[in-house]
Formats: structure tokens, C-alpha cells, sequence
């Protein structure tokens, strides 16, 4: 199939029937050879877990670092996403060993402490037989706290950071489906970047003139020799940006499908109730089934691409569909059926690769912890139907979540 005749669909990815149940256009795509030219989007569009794990191992083909200059207004400059030489590895080295599975494991007391406190209320009203909304008064708030103690900032930050991150995150639409709409997303989501970035940029400085060893991550990359001799102001304030909202975004929407799916499969919820080794696998069969990031791009940076026999041209964007990747039949067998005892396989909810997402243990982890104890306090739950999911299907999760007890 050559580039100027390949495949073609023409959907706009914001409607909001789309973002909640995105599966039937995910086959049509596959079924279409998994590679099309969304026409609404001008944009390539891949389905299927083999290709989009290519895409992303072979960074000599398909490149990150052309989507600088419109990820600078979302994070206020650059940062290590948008880089695919040496200088990403060292800035993700500076972070990285906060992020290892056996450093994690220190912070389980602080992490659980945040759940059972942000746990107790809604509970409360749970049982006294109130319905309670529970992204709002529960899932929104517990990474937004966790990555803010491990920044080292103030509690009294957290309702902001909150508030910046939602406004980041849904600016992500905006991007993908240009338009008045999308334009007002993208204002405030700068709106937004620029706020955090002035918040960042105070404390960075405060820290730089303190003689004291403070705890924290932003105290890390400040003391980094790395980033005191090889990193600009204006990369030291996105990095911790984006910090920021991929500590928050992501896991808050993870939690909240947590709920939802689990009340869609009473059978499953007990099933780990019964046997609690399972809640591991259990948070990961969320993730494959719904997938929270369903989009990333690349760019194509070579002639002579091709992607499952579909010719590709230089300087043409792809979108990496990441929730069709994890329902790939090839890859799974009954891929559309939950199924937290299913073999264990690698998905690609966390992305792949030299780009693979820094603080995928952390939220790991802090979903684990919360599925223990809500399914330790809470045996039964339902969720009113149906959920809503809003219009960004690049971060797709529940954007209100109603629960009763059962």
C-alpha cells in the first residue's frame, strides 16, 4: 500500500461517544490492516500491538524531538519526552533510581497513610447509604499528594496542583483535534503551564540559594551536576512540570477505571477479594482492558518507512494507538474479555522503550495500595451508569464516577 493511496477513515476523536467506548472503531481500524490515514485529524493512526512497539523501539525511523516546540506550551519547554539522543538518558537518570520498584517500596507507609485518610470520609458517607462521587472526593486527589510529598512541597499545594494538572491534561484534546474548541483548551492549559511554571521556577530558585540539604525530587535535579552544567532554566522548570502532571494525570484516572471496572465485573471483584495475590495482576488487566494513555505520537524521520506493509512519508505524524494495542487478538487471546487471572503479558499502558513512562512502579504501586484497602473496606460497590468520559481520549479515564455501596 503506498502513501498516497492507503487506507482512509475520517472521525473526530473528541466526540464524546468515541472516548467512551472507542473498541468497534479500534477494530474497524485493525480490521483495515491497522495502519490509517485519519483524514479529521490528518493524522496516521496505528491499532496493533506488534507495529506501535516497533514504532517505539526504533527511534532511528520514528522520532519525538519535532513535537518540542508544541509541547513546550503544555510543559513550558522542553523536557526529556521530546528528546531521543544522550541528553534524554541523562535527564531521565537523574530521577531515576526515585523511581525503582525497591526504592518505591520505602514510601508504602506515607502512600498508604494518604489512601486510608482520603478513604475514611467517603466510606462514611458509603455506608450511611449516601451516593458518593468519588473522582472529585477521592481518586483525584491521592497522587496529586503522594507526587507532592515527593517533590518536597507544601500540602497546602495540592488542591492547586490539582487544578493545574486538569487543565494540562485536557489542553491534550485541544492538540489532537484542532479547532475554536481545542484552541480554548490549549489557552487554558497554558494558562495553567504557566502558573505551575512560575510556582516551579520560585521554589528551583529558593532551593539553589538554600545551604540546606532538603529532601525532595526537585532538590534532586537542583543538586544534579547534570543539570547544573548541561540543562537550561527553561528544561530544570518543564522537567519538573511534567513531573508533576504525569504523577497526577495518569494514576488519577487509573484509580477511578479501577472502581468502574471492577463494579462491571462483580465475578472478578470477588475473585480477588477471595485471594488478595491477585490484586497485582488485577490492576494490570485494568490497564490492558481500558488503557489510560490511548495515544502517543512519533514522527516519521526517514524515507522509505513503511508500517505492516503500509509506505509512510518523511515528516509525517503517527498516532500510536495504545488502548486498540492492548486489545490485540494477536497478542491476547479473548482480548476484549477482563480477566485478572489471564497469563501475565507485557501491555503497553506505560508505552515502551527508550520513552517508557519514569513513574510507571510509582503508580503501580500506589493503584495496588488502593484496591487493598478499598476492597478490604468496601467488599461491594456498584457505579451508576453510564460513566462519563469526557472528550480526551489521549488520556482517557472517568471523569465523575458515581458509588453506592451494594
Amino acid at each position: 500500500m503506498t502513501a498516497a493511496n492507503p487506507p482512509r477513515l475520517a472521525f473526530d476523536t473528541a466526540d464524546p461517544g468515541f472516548v467512551r467506548l472507542p473498541w468497534a472503531r479500534y477494530e474497524e481500524i485493525r480490521a483495515r490492516g491497522g495502519v490509517v490515514l485519519n483524514e479529521w485529524v490528518n493524522r496516521w493512526m496505528v491499532s496493533d500491538f506488534a507495529p506501535a512497539k516497533m514504532i517505539m523501539t526504533h527511534t532511528e525511523l520514528f522520532g519525538s524531538e519535532k513535537g518540542q516546540a508544541e509541547q513546550a506550551g503544555v510543559f513550558g519547554g522542553p523536557t526529556m519526552e521530546f528528546y531521543d539522543g544522550p541528553h534524554h538518558d541523562r535527564i531521565r537518570a537523574i530521577w531515576s533510581h526515585d523511581f525503582r520498584a525497591k526504592d518505591l517500596a520505602a514510601l508504602r507507609t506515607m502512600i498508604t497513610d494518604i489512601i486510608r485518610r482520603r478513604l475514611e470520609p467517603v466510606l462514611a458517607r458509603l455506608r450511611s447509604g449516601d451516593t458518593v462521587e468519588i473522582v472529585a472526593e477521592l481518586t483525584r486527589g491521592i497522587p496529586t499528594e503522594v507526587i507532592a510529598r515527593m517533590l518536597g512541597i507544601e500540602s497546602g499545594m495540592v488542591d492547586q496542583f490539582s487544578a493545574w494538572s486538569d487543565a494540562m491534561g485536557a489542553s491534550a484534546e485541544g492538540y489532537t483535534n484542532p479547532g475554536e474548541r481545542g484552541d480554548e483548551l490549549i489557552a487554558a492549559g497554558r494558562r495553567a503551564t504557566a502558573e505551575l511554571n512560575a510556582y516551579l521556577r520560585e521554589e528551583i530558585g529558593r532551593l539553589r540559594a538554600s545551604a540546606a540539604d532538603e529532601p525532595g525530587l526537585i532538590a534532586t535535579m537542583v543538586r544534579h551536576q547534570y543539570a547544573r552544567d548541561h540543562m537550561t532554566e527553561q528544561e530544570v522548570v518543564a522537567g519538573n512540570t511534567q513531573l508533576v502532571f504525569a504523577g497526577n494525570e495518569t494514576t488519577a484516572k487509573l484509580l477511578a477505571q479501577i472502581v468502574v471496572t471492577l463494579a462491571d465485573h462483580p465475578d472478578q471483584r470477588r475473585a480477588v477479594r477471595a485471594d488478595r495475590s491477585l490484586i497485582p495482576a488485577a490492576v494490570e488487566e485494568v490497564h490492558r482492558y481500558e488503557t489510560i494513555t490511548h495515544s502517543v505520537f512519533r514522527d516519521v524521520i526517514a524515507d522509505d518507512v513503511s508500517v505492516a506493509g503500509v509506505a509512510i512519508p518523511n515528516g509525517a505524524r503517527i498516532t500510536l494507538l495504545l488502548g486498540a494495542a492492548n486489545r490485540d487478538p494477536l497478542r491476547w487471546e479473548r482480548p476484549d474479555q477482563f480477566d485478572v487471572s489471564r497469563p501475565k503479558l507485557s501491555h503497553l499502558g506505560y508505552a515502551f522503550g527508550l520513552h517508557s513512562c519514569l513513574g510507571m512502579n510509582l503508580a503501580r504501586l500506589e493503584a495496588q495500595i488502593f484496591l487493598e484497602e478499598l476492597i478490604d473496606a468496601l467488599p461491594d460497590w456498584q457505579v451508576d451508569s453510564p460513566v462519563d468520559f469526557g472528550t480526551n481520549y489521549a488520556v482517557r479515564g472517568p471523569a465523575a464516577v458515581r458509588v453506592s455501596a451494594s
